[in-house]
């Protein structure tokens, strides 16, 4: 398996096009954790916040793992607010583990961090 893809020996699907990969895992009944690797980019933001809405329906908590995402463009912050709109209309609590590339476009686009990224910081 490429060294881009979630090492987590789960299925991983390929969302987006070839460049961005997740893995879907039900920690609980209500708690789900959705693994992504690879580039969030214009091309496929839109496929993740679908990809994600589709995983984490009925779940109560949404564990959102971007630790492996090697390039985060401002699109993928984007989706990040969509993901955060939703996720607060349906009542489901969320954090963000975030990748060095992540981070670097939180803190332009996010200064304040009002994104519910409880750890913001994973190395990549």
């Amino acid at each position: 398996m490429p060294s881009d893809r979630p090492a987590s020996g789960r299925p991983v699907a390929a969302i987006g096009g070839d460049r961005l990969f997740a893995s879907t895992e039900w920690l609980s009944p209500s708690e789900v954790r959705i693994g992504v690797a690879g580039d969030i980019d214009a091309s496929n933001a839109e496929c993740l916040a679908a990809h994600v809405f589709g995983r984490a329906a009925n779940c109560r908590h949404l564990i959102l793992d971007l630790s492996q995402v090697e390039f985060f463009g401002t699109a993928g912050f984007s989706a990040l607010r969509t993901i955060e709109s939703r996720c607060a209309q349906a009542s489901v609590s969320w954090i963000l583990l975030a990748s060095g590339a992540v981070l670097r476009v939180l803190r332009l686009c996010d200064p304040e961090g009002t994104l519910p990224s409880a750890i913001r910081h994973r190395s990549g």
